[in-house]
């Protein structure tokens, strides 16, 4: 059985989303600019998450050929254990949009940006890591380097965010532009 980033997955993946919109509306308050901010930020971690998590492949005679459980064997706890490699980069650029857009939704400081990204990378291997045990098997690596590597891709994202922020704030000030929803949101960010 191969479980993909589509049907009911993907329809679960919907619902989660009209459920968290409209709890942001009209629970909380949210303005619309917020939601669309919200929304472009859902849509890449719906990507995220189909790229490092899908597909998942439970089938017993592959489970066999791996050789039976060899997620505990595979796992690499030691940073920098392996050579600096394209896949590093992968885990790196994958992050940097996230680092980027989180100023977007939550007030964020270095430090809650750290905090964050740790625990994405570490969400991430972690969702790879059960997928593994629930398959019995894994042709992906749980690795505490994607954890390093995807903290520094959202660090990099945070940094590009604010040398934009200045660039806005600039650009707003020199050229007198008129201010609207999109643009007070960038501004109070």
């Amino acid at each position: 059985m191969v479980y993909h980033f589509n049907g009911w997955v993907l329809n679960c993946f919907i619902i989660i989303y009209f459920v968290l919109v409209s709890l942001l509306k009209f629970k909380y308050k949210k303005s619309y600019t917020f939601l669309l901010f919200f929304s472009i930020m859902y849509v890449y971690m719906c990507n995220v998450i189909k790229l490092t998590q899908f597909p998942i492949y439970v089938d017993d005679l592959q489970r066999e050929a791996f050789g039976g459980q060899n997620v505990w064997r595979e796992m690499n706890l030691i940073p920098f254990k392996y050579t600096f490699t394209k896949e590093n980069v992968f885990n790196i650029l994958m992050t940097v949009p996230f680092g980027f857009g989180l100023p977007f939704i939550i007030k964020s400081s270095f430090m809650k940006t750290l905090i964050v990204g740790a625990i994405t990378g570490a969400i991430l291997e972690l969702g790879q890591l059960l997928s593994a045990l629930y398959a019995g098997y894994t042709f992906r690596y749980v690795d505490i380097n994607d954890v390093i590597y995807n903290l520094t891709g959202v660090l990099i994202g945070y940094l590009v965010f604010k040398i934009f922020k200045k660039i806005f704030n600039a650009s707003v000030k020199k050229f007198n532009i008129k201010s609207n929803s999109i643009i007070n949101h960038i501004l109070n960010t």
